[in-house]
């Protein structure tokens, strides 16, 4: 465990009162002990496996376990060989190096092998000494046991600061995730609504500048034949700037047409009354169904689409004729757009083919274009009502 195995960052210390621990039994043992080669194999045994352990700053898991192991091992050997009796701290290092390195629950299988091979090594000591077996020292099984409340009770107190560090470093992290994900969405929204306003600017400044120009070069035509028949025209003219500065002003404003109470069929008629004055454009409106049964945003938007497909007309289709086309039931809604204009053997899809297919997307509908040289421009669509109402 990360938390437990990070026992370096108790420092210094530790490592000093380890060493020194290691000196006091490895001294008072050489007191007692003539040194032979198996004790001093032993004692290197011991320090090579302390030392390997603080080598890799506890951080390996596996060297923890297999080293204090082999400690436990070559303690119980070392007290057997040794004539002193003295050799019960090596144990108290192992209980609190264990209790505070080793993952769960290896520790606690751990602290109970420890005092079962101090307690076994002490008997065997007093067994081939004085020929007979002692029982444990009940201040010694308390001082055991304080030493691994105290040290568990590090070990928890580490646990939680490094659990604490851990998810501050998260919730740091989360939050960056989040400014970044604030930032996207502003920047997406900003987007959106520049595509928005682009979009309307198109549909709706274009339509009305198209029948601008148009009305301003019926009128220049008509200026050199009929003065007052012109003058009409350039009141017409008049009559679509203010549209187009509306419009406009409208936008400025961030003021949206798509809301719950636009009409679509008399938006259609006003328009086609106002095209076909301005521009002579003859326009059929069929209506057949009285029941349109989508909202206000969806209305706006299949207007939108024939606002720009009456543009397109005025534009390139040197059209006399155009028809518009609503139909459906309670499930699904039909609207087609057709001219006489043209037409073209390649569609091309621009700003107003491209507008026409988010609108309708936007609202979950289908849309198709179709059109061939001299045989005008045709456009079907289709809306599922069915879930909208």
């Amino acid at each position: 465990m990360e938390a437990v195995a990070k026992l370096q960052t108790m420092g210094s210390p530790l490592g000093g009162t380890i060493i020194f621990l290691y000196s006091l039994v490895f001294i008072r043992v050489l007191q007692r002990t003539p040194i032979s080669i198996p004790l001093v194999l032993i004692m290197l045994t011991l320090l090579v496996s302390g030392f390997w352990r603080s080598f890799y700053k506890y951080n390996k898991s596996k060297v923890n376990i297999i080293t204090l192991l082999l400690d436990l091992i070559f303690a119980i050997l070392f007290s057997l060989i040794s004539e002193s009796g003295k050799f019960d701290k090596l144990f108290t290092i192992y209980l609190t190096e264990g209790t505070a390195i080793l993952p769960k629950p290896f520790f606690v299988a751990y602290a109970l092998l420890t005092v079962a091979a101090r307690y076994g090594s002490i008997a065997l000591y007093e067994l081939r000494n004085s020929g007979q077996m002692i029982s444990p020292n009940i201040a010694d099984l308390l001082l055991d046991l304080f030493v691994f409340v105290l040290v568990l009770s590090e070990r928890r107190q580490r646990e939680q600061r490094l659990a604490y560090e851990k998810l501050t470093k998260e919730l740091r992290y989360v939050n960056l995730q989040l400014k970044e994900s604030m930032a996207l969405s502003e920047s997406l929204a900003s987007e959106a609504e520049r595509q928005r306003i682009s979009g309307e600017i198109h549909d709706s400044l274009g339509h009305n500048l198209t029948g601008l120009i148009l009305t301003l070069e019926a009128g220049k035509k008509l200026m050199s034949h009929d003065v007052e028949v012109g003058k009409t025209y350039w009141d017409k003219a008049i009559q679509v700037s203010r549209i187009a500065l509306n419009s406009v002003r409208e936008l400025v404003s961030a003021k949206k047409e798509s809301n719950f109470e636009f009409e679509l069929t008399s938006r259609l008629k006003e328009m086609v009354r106002e095209v076909q004055d301005l521009t002579g454009l003859q326009i059929v409106l069929d209506i057949k169904t009285q029941y349109i049964g989508l909202s206000g945003k969806e209305q706006f938007n299949i207007y939108r689409i024939f606002q720009e497909a009456i543009t397109n007309t005025l534009r390139h289709a040197n059209a006399e004729r155009a028809h518009i086309s609503i139909s459906g039931n309670k499930q699904l809604l039909y609207f087609s757009y057709w001219d006489n204009g043209s037409g073209t053997n390649r569609i091309e899809a621009g700003n107003g083919l491209k507008g026409m297919k988010d609108r309708i997307s936007d609202i979950g509908g289908t849309i198709f274009f179709q059109s061939q040289t001299g045989s005008g421009f045709k456009i079907e669509g289709c809306i599922d009502k069915r879930g909208k109402e």
